[in-house]
């Protein structure tokens, strides 16, 4: 297929949206041209489409189109009227995530059993976690330095974040010299 076809849509989740909007946004964001007939579907909590096998939620790909750019990730796009369906240029506004987590918490207590699993969950979580000191002996990192070891290789010979072995070598300048 050379040539982009108009496209029809099948809205079977009654999403409010402006079609000849969406499939200027739909031939805007794709690379090359795509099917005819496109489905709205329900993605997660939002209606989407699929663009050559990529789901895109129907307000994100609206609100990229609008401003002609990708919606950095510190940025949400949000429905004015809280309707997940309201995908109308009128509704959607983008906001810092944020502004936009505490404005739809406002106002929510939690009871104390909610916030101790909420704890534990946390506790659990993978991410940035305060990691305990490790004793790397200067010596043994500078040996294994002028052997050629990389910062990766040292990190998993000693079991930790490559992070440390690379403080460890700007917290002793004398590691720098070679």
């Amino acid at each position: 297929m050379n040539e982009q076809k108009p496209i029809k849509f099948n809205n079977d989740v009654d999403c409010l949206v402006d079609y000849n909007e969406l499939e200027k946004a739909i031939i805007w964001y794709q690379e090359k041209p795509t099917a005819s007939n496109k489905k709205i579907y329900m993605f997660g909590n939002y209606p989407a489409v699929s663009i050559h096998n990529e789901k895109v939620h129907v307000h994100r790909l609206l609100m990229t189109y609008w401003l002609k750019t990708k919606i950095p990730t510190e940025y949400s796009v949000h429905h004015i009227n809280h309707n997940k369906l309201d995908s109308r240029k009128e509704n959607l506004s983008l906001v810092l995530n944020s502004a936009h987590n505490s404005a739809h918490m406002k106002g929510v207590k939690f009871s104390s059993d909610h916030r101790k699993k909420i704890g534990e969950a946390n506790k659990r979580r993978k991410g940035i976690r305060m990691k305990k000191r490790h004793n790397i002996p200067v010596q043994e990192l500078n040996d294994l330095l002028k052997y050629g070891f990389s910062i990766l290789a040292i990190s998993e010979l000693y079991g930790v974040d490559w992070t440390t072995i690379k403080s460890r070598i700007y917290e002793n300048p004398e590691l720098l010299e070679d």
